[in-house]
């Protein structure tokens, strides 16, 4: 029998081989859309179901604080978690009715198979004609189809809760240092 913590290992390993060989493409894309809205001025709004809007905050800290070198802070903002809320369900959703705008950015994490407030959030921003880019994996059931022709789905090619949370976290700081060196090419000659 494998050393129970040797397998956890594995498992991290294989999902990370499996996230290489799928991810690219719409890692590229989401960095293209994020860096698109940065340089025209639009916002980015961040929100995660449960324990994955912990990554939705380390994502709008790194991006407003810098990663990889010192910068001026790019305009992204983590969606007030109020569980206390009349309409828990609704409270991110009322965030994006309140502030989002036309073509500003929803990047929404996810790493149960259910996501209520996510996705009350992106039906709001499709409400309000904004994009979305949704982090998720394979057992989500609520927010693929709520993705239109020009939003972004990572999808994690795990069923794992753990994994995927895991990758959420990589994937923010992947998306950090991408659109930072985009944006100051400069800083990465040096």
């Amino acid at each position: 029998m494998q050393d129970p913590i040797k397998t956890l290992f594995t498992e991290c390993i294989q999902t990370q081989i499996a996230a290489a060989d799928m991810l690219q493409e719409p890692l590229e894309s989401a960095a293209n859309l994020l860096v698109g809205s940065l340089l025209q001025g639009r916002k980015i709004y961040c929100c995660g179901e449960s324990l994955a809007h912990a990554t939705s905050r380390h994502f709008a800290h790194i991006m407003l604080t810098g990663l990889s070198f010192e910068r001026p802070p790019f305009p992204v903002t983590s969606l007030h978690a109020d569980y206390g809320a009349k309409e828990h369900t609704r409270m991110f959703a009322q965030q994006i009715q309140a502030v989002g705008q036309a073509n500003d950015v929803l990047m929404v994490f996810n790493a149960c198979e259910r996501a209520p407030r996510v996705s009350a959030a992106m039906e709001a921003a499709l409400s309000r004609e904004m994009l979305i880019i949704a982090i998720t994996h394979n057992s989500d059931t609520d927010i693929a189809g709520l993705l239109g022709p020009e939003d972004v789905e990572i999808r994690i090619p795990t069923s794992n809760s753990a994994r995927a949370s895991e990758h959420l976290l990589q994937i923010s700081n992947m998306l950090c240092t991408i659109i930072e060196h985009r944006i100051f090419p400069q800083e990465t000659d040096s």
